[in-house]
């Protein structure tokens, strides 16, 4: 055993002796800077570029084997300027000479500083490394399989004190899109690697873009863990910085920062970023996302919530112009969560909860066929309640009288003819099948509850359905339906709308209750047709109506046919201080609509003293009219100023409507009101002649006949 330790003893003075007399030799033997030619020459000879060496070459032994580097510079590529393709002010690097002898490789700090890379494009689309890159792709196959990939000794160990990269510089410029960009002031620090120990990395620079201009310092800092065994990386805590400003935002200054964990493997395949926070520009974005099969079949799921902003100030901060609203408080307040499953096919967005102000979407979202020109969309949302007048313009006060805009009237409709009304191209794409629901809507004033929208769409041809149970103390329900995949556009309409206050209604509707009651609708109507002419010209169907106790606001019926009698009787009209409506308990009517045309045959109107009939057409390509109102004072005379009209009772009376249909002008047919009274006179006096003659007959016979026979020629006459 003694002789044995012996041994060991005389072979370990032994290698301590060698590499004493090594770090004395090697020294004085080897002198780096005598392999500066040597060295330029292989580089000339591997990428036809000059290599110039303006430091000393240094060379340490123990304990430390390394190499300190200085003043190299790389030339450009010809044709691309004096401009050197790279350059290094020093590098140093130094491997641990006794742990080599145990396969064991521990290098100390690895230290590159002001590098500066200048890579460019030229119009003509080469590049300054094309060079670089082609003398290896131009070695024959042959050769390449040849020399093969090295052999890599089997390491014990490997461990690096750090690198530290100082003051880089990055330049690129392509001539053939004008774009200039640089990075500056590059610093990459990175803690000592050993395997199975996370990494300290820190890196900042700053990047300069000319067009836009662009200026942006970035940080970033991480502790990767690399395991290579498992062919694993995770990132406890990433966190990367972002201060920017220049023409490309406005002029504004945009600071984000984005904090995550990271876990991926070294395939590819599979990403995690748990606890993401992302704020920037005033928002704020948190969530986790993790991707599958990246590299297959890609598939990402995760859940996101942005918190709660001020839209309004977020828009007023960075320059942006803010939508004048009626209400100045809305947009005040908005915020969005929602989970996300998605593919490269579809996306799926499940328990979306989007707030706005007082309102609150929420529901699902499908997105499918994203590879498609028009994606298939479906949806179930509900909205509880949105008042949409507060986001709509404000209205001004009084009437804007209209400029003289014929020209661009014309040169408007010219432009809608050719363009038409409904974007064809694109509806004939839509794949939409949804559903949306709203528990309280206002929008231009009008209320209603309970509303459900029904939309499909496929092959060109959409669906709306329709209902609304409450709506001015009525409901509505009715369906639209679109059809473009002909060469036309064909449009049908069919609405019910059942118990509706029309006088509430119209009043939400136009700002006017032109007309009251308790009513009924319903339309029925067809058309073709890509502009407002051709829509009306292919207007088909019916519609009927029907109201109860209500009122026409806007004529007087009793006080037209007033200042008519007066005329008739040669009297001045007399005063009124009745509202200017004609009361009626029942009005209802139908029409047929042929090519535009609206004929009505069956308007029938009732109120206290009056009855009315009514027909006539409309014409609504023109806007024209041609309506005529029979209106019969019953022989009551009771109500709306019947006791003023008693020469007329039982006297059918024409009211002619004609004109546009904005301003119809109403008047009586005068020359057939005197007609009939001249009729009606007549009929009078023939009455009375009768009586007279019957009076004095009986008069002159009274006494002079047997009280039977008188009886019975009384009787007869």
């Amino acid at each position: 055993m003694g002789k044995i330790f012996k041994v060991i003893a005389v072979l370990l003075g032994l290698l301590v002796t060698l590499i004493v007399a090594a770090v004395i030799i090697i020294p004085l033997v080897v002198e780096p800077n005598d392999f500066r030619d040597e060295i330029v020459s292989e580089v000339k000879k591997a990428t036809g570029r000059d290599l110039q060496i303006d430091g000393d070459l240094k060379l340490s032994v123990f304990p430390w084997l390394g190499l300190e580097l200085g003043g190299l510079e790389l030339k450009n590529a010809s044709g691309f300027g004096d401009v050197p393709f790279a350059s290094i002010k020093q590098a140093v690097v130094r491997v641990k000479l006794m742990p080599l002898l145990s396969k064991q490789i521990e290098v100390d700090r690895v230290t590159l500083d002001g590098l500066q890379l200048n890579l460019a494009r030229m119009k003509d689309g080469r590049t300054n490394w094309d060079d670089l890159t082609a003398a290896d792709n131009n070695q024959p196959p042959e050769q390449k399989e040849a020399q093969g990939e090295p052999e890599a000794m089997p390491l014990a160990g490997l461990a690096i004190g750090g690198v530290n990269i100082s003051n880089a510089n990055l330049s690129w410029r392509d001539d053939t899109t004008g774009q200039q960009v640089s990075i500056q002031q590059l610093n990459v620090e990175v803690g000592a690697i050993t395997p199975g120990q996370p990494v300290a990395l820190d890196i900042e620079f700053s990047l300069n873009n000319r067009e836009p201009n662009l200026q942006a310092k970035i940080k970033l800092s991480a502790n990767p863990l690399l395991d290579l065994d498992k062919g694993h990386l995770s990132i406890k805590k990433l966190v990367l910085t972002v201060a920017a400003k220049g023409e490309a935002l406005a002029g504004k200054d945009v600071d984000l920062r984005l904090e995550t964990g990271v876990d991926t493997d070294l395939a590819g395949q599979n990403i995690a970023l748990s606890g993401l926070q992302f704020d920037a520009a005033g928002l704020s974005l948190s969530g986790d996302l993790k991707g599958r099969n990246l590299v297959t079949a890609p598939a990402f799921s995760g859940n996101f919530t942005l918190a709660e902003f001020n839209l309004r100030s977020l828009l007023s901060t960075h320059g942006l112009s803010v939508p004048e609203t009626a209400d100045a408080a809305v947009l005040t307040r908005v915020a969005l969560a929602f989970d996300m499953a998605g593919t490269t096919e579809g996306v799926k967005l499940k328990k979306l909860d989007l707030v706005l102000d007082d309102s609150k979407l929420s529901g699902n979202i499908t997105v499918n066929n994203l590879s498609a020109a028009m994606p298939a969309v479906g949806f179930d949302l509900n909205l509880n309640a949105i008042d949409l007048d507060r986001y709509l313009p404000p209205q001004t006060d009084g009437e804007v009288q209209p400029a003289d805009n014929t020209t661009a009237t014309t040169q408007d409709e010219d432009a809608q003819q050719n363009q038409g009304l409904l974007p064809v191209d694109m509806l004939r794409q839509l794949d939409i099948n949804g559903v949306f629901t709203v528990g309280k809507l206002t929008v231009m004033k009008l209320q209603m509850e309970g509303i459900q929208l029904n939309v499909k769409a496929a092959d060109g041809k959409i669906n709306i359905g329709q209902q609304i149970k409450q709506f001015y103390q009525g409901s509505l329900q009715g369906k639209v339906d679109i059809d473009v995949s002909g060469k036309q556009p064909l449009l049908q309409l069919n609405e019910q709308l059942q118990g509706v206050q029309a006088g509430p209604l119209l009043k939400d509707a136009t700002g006017e209750d032109r007309l009251t009651g308790l009513g009924r609708f319903n339309v029925d109507l067809k058309t073709r047709g890509n502009s407002e002419q051709a829509l009306r010209q292919g207007l088909n169907g019916n519609l009927g109506f029907r109201f109860e106790n209500g009122a026409i606001k806007g004529i007087n019926v009793a006080q037209i046919l007033r200042e008519t009698w007066a005329k008739l009787n040669g009297k001045s009209v007399p005063p009124s201080s009745e509202s200017k409506q004609t009361d009626f308990s029942e009005l209802s009517g139908s029409a047929l609509i042929t090519n535009g045309v609206l004929n009505n045959e069956d308007l029938m109107a009732k109120s206290p003293f009056l009855r009315i009939d009514g027909a006539g057409q409309v014409d609504l390509v023109k806007e024209v009219l041609d309506y005529t109102l029979t209106t019969t004072i019953v022989s009551t005379m009771e109500g709306q100023g019947g006791g003023e009209l008693t020469g007329l009772t039982g006297v059918p009376i024409p009211v002619r409507l004609t004109g546009s249909l904005a301003d119809p002008k109403p008047s009586v047919d005068t020359e057939v009101l005197a007609k009939r009274l001249l009729q009606g006179k007549l009929g009078e006096q023939k009455e009375k002649l009768q009586q007279k003659a019957q009076e004095k007959i009986q008069e002159k016979l009274k006494g002079k006949l047997p009280g039977g026979l008188q009886d019975r020629l009384k009787g007869l006459l």
